[in-house]
């Protein structure tokens, strides 16, 4: 089973039902924090920029947080779909759409 995840095709629904499995409002869970890498000079932790200078972002999740938007996404394509059927899937079935760093979109002047 593949899991593809568009954020435009959430409801309003959808992010009550996230919040209610979570406990937490959707913007406190799901929320881009800055890509990081070690310095291999300096041994360091530091903030990755793209080539115009913009810092480069990335959305970490907790497995709780993972297998809320799992079942969410799964039910709409098998009502029957659990959570214990959303703990069952494989991370490497989830799939990332409409992410605009990987379609090499611009989104600066949004």
């Amino acid at each position: 089973m593949e899991i593809r995840f568009n954020p435009d095709d959430m409801t309003i629904g959808d992010l009550e039902d996230f919040e209610d499995l979570v406990g937490k409002p959707f913007d406190e869970v799901v929320r881009p924090v800055p890509r990081m890498e070690l310095d291999p000079e300096t041994g360091e932790m530091k903030r990755v920029f793209d080539e115009k200078g913009r810092p480069q972002m990335q959305v970490r999740m907790s497995a709780k947080a993972i297998k809320a938007l799992v079942w969410i996404l799964g039910k709409k394509q098998n009502p029957e779909f659990t959570l214990e059927d959303a703990r069952n899937v494989k991370v490497t079935a989830l799939v990332l759409e409409g992410d605009a760093s990987a379609e090499g979109e611009d989104r600066g002047n949004e």
